[in-house]
C-alpha cells in the first residue's frame, strides 16, 4: 500500500470522528479537528507528488519478481493474530485494537460474515443502522416529525420549526465467541481462518442482535384481538399512515402458518408472494418476516405479531467491525488455539409509536 493510499485512510478516519462529534454536538471539537484535516490534505499532495517522481525515476527499469513485495492481506492478518514477525507492508495492512492483541478482520473477510449473516433472519437488517466510531455518545434523532415547510414571504416573521428531536445515547457492549482452531490448520498462513470461523459465528450473532431486538420490541403498545382484523386496524387506524406504508409484520412460526390458514370469501390466500422479494410473503401488502418459536415464543394461547416501521422504531449502533484474538494456553491440552471473535453493538428505541405488537387468541386455543 502506497503511503499516499495509508493517509487517505486515515483522512477518512478524521472526517468520519468529525461527523460522529457533530452529530453528538460537540461542535467546538469538531471545529478544531478541521485544522489537521486541511495540514493532512497537504501533506498528502505533497507525498503524492514524491511518489509520482519516483514512478518516473523507475521507468524502464525492469525488475526482478523477488524484488517486488506485495503484501497479502489475509496472510498478514494471520500472522498477526498469531503474534509472528511481519514485514512493513503487512504491517500496514493490519490494525491493532487495544492491548490484549486483539486485531480488526480485515474488510473483505468482515464481508463474508456479513453475507454469511444474510444466509439468517437478522432483524437487523430491518432497523437504522448507525455506523458509529466510538463506544459511548450520544446523537439527536429526529421522532414524531409532521410540520410543513415555511412560507418566506418578505417582511414576515420566521417561525423555528417544530422538529422534535429525541437525544439517543448509546452505550456499545462487547459480544463474542470462544471457538478452538486445529493448530495444524494455523501452521497454513494462506488459511482463511473466516471460512472457519465465521459461520459458527455468524449464526450466534444473528441471534444475539435479534434477542436484543426483540426485547426492544416486547416494550411497544399492545393491542389485542381474536381475529387478523386487528391486524388490519393497527395498519390503518393505530400507525400514523407514513408509518404504516413502510411497515413490516415481525411473527413467528405460529403466527405464519396461522396467516397461511386465512383465505378470503372466494377462497383464495390472504398471504400472498412478494411482488419484489423473491421467496417472501406479504399479508395486506405488508412483508411478513418469520422467526422461529424457539427465538419468539408465543403467549400461551396466544400469536404474537410486530406491526410497524422499523427503522423509525429503533436505531442499531453498529461498531462496524469485528476483531479476533488468539489464545494457545486454552486449547493445549486439545493441540488447539481457541479464537475469540467479538463484536460491538447497541440497540436503542426512537419513536415508540412506529411499531405496536399485535396479540391474537383466536376462538380455538393455538399451543405455544
Amino acid at each position: 500500500m502506497k503511503k499516499s493510499q495509508e493517509m487517505y485512510q486515515k483522512l477518512e478516519g478524521l472526517k468520519n470522528e468529525i461527523a460522529t462529534l457533530q452529530a453528538e454536538g460537540k461542535i467546538d471539537e469538531a471545529y478544531t479537528k478541521l485544522e489537521e484535516v486541511e495540514n493532512l490534505k497537504k501533506s498528502i499532495q505533497v507525498q503524492e507528488v514524491l511518489e509520482e517522481e519516483e514512478i518516473e525515476n523507475l521507468e524502464g527499469t525492469v525488475l526482478e519478481p523477488s524484488v517486488i513485495e506485495k503484501a497479502d492481506e489475509t496472510v498478514a492478518f494471520n500472522k498477526a493474530v498469531l503474534g509472528k514477525t511481519l514485514t512493513e507492508p503487512e504491517a500496514a495492512l493490519v490494525e491493532r485494537i487495544g492491548e490484549d492483541g486483539g486485531y480488526l478482520v480485515p474488510q473483505e473477510q468482515r464481508t463474508q460474515i456479513e453475507e454469511l449473516k444474510r444466509q439468517l433472519i437478522p432483524l437487523k437488517d430491518y432497523c437504522n443502522v448507525i455506523p458509529v466510531g466510538t463506544l459511548s455518545g450520544s446523537m439527536p434523532l429526529e421522532v414524531e416529525s409532521d410540520d410543513e415547510l415555511t412560507n418566506f414571504e418578505e417582511m414576515t416573521e420566521i417561525n423555528q420549526s417544530t422538529i422534535k428531536f429525541g437525544q439517543v445515547k448509546w452505550e456499545l457492549t462487547d459480544y463474542g465467541d470462544i471457538i478452538p482452531i486445529s493448530n495444524t490448520l494455523l501452521q497454513d498462513e494462506k488459511a482463511n481462518l473466516t471460512n472457519f470461523v465465521g459461520r459458527r459465528f455468524a449464526k450466534k450473532a444473528v441471534r444475539t442482535e435479534n434477542k436484543k431486538i426483540l426485547e426492544l420490541l416486547a416494550t411497544a403498545t399492545k393491542k389485542a384481538g381474536e381475529d387478523y382484523t386487528v391486524i388490519q386496524k393497527a395498519l390503518n387506524k393505530d400507525l400514523d399512515p407514513a408509518i404504516a406504508a413502510n411497515a413490516i409484520i415481525i411473527t413467528n412460526q405460529d403466527g405464519y402458518d396461522y396467516l397461511d390458514s386465512l383465505i378470503d370469501g372466494n377462497g383464495r390466500p390472504l398471504l400472498k408472494d412478494s411482488l419484489t422479494e423473491e421467496g417472501a410473503k406479504t399479508f395486506k401488502g405488508k412483508e411478513v418476516v418469520v422467526m422461529s418459536n424457539q427465538h419468539f415464543k408465543s403467549p400461551t394461547n396466544a400469536i404474537p405479531f410486530y406491526v410497524g416501521d422499523m427503522t423509525e422504531y429503533m436505531a442499531f449502533f453498529d461498531r462496524k467491525a469485528y476483531e479476533m484474538a488468539v489464545s494457545k494456553e486454552a486449547g493445549f491440552t486439545k493441540n488447539a488455539t481457541m479464537m475469540r471473535v467479538i463484536e460491538r453493538f447497541d440497540v436503542k428505541k426512537v419513536d415508540e409509536k412506529a411499531v405496536v405488537y399485535v396479540e391474537i387468541t383466536p376462538e380455538a386455543p393455538v399451543e405455544g
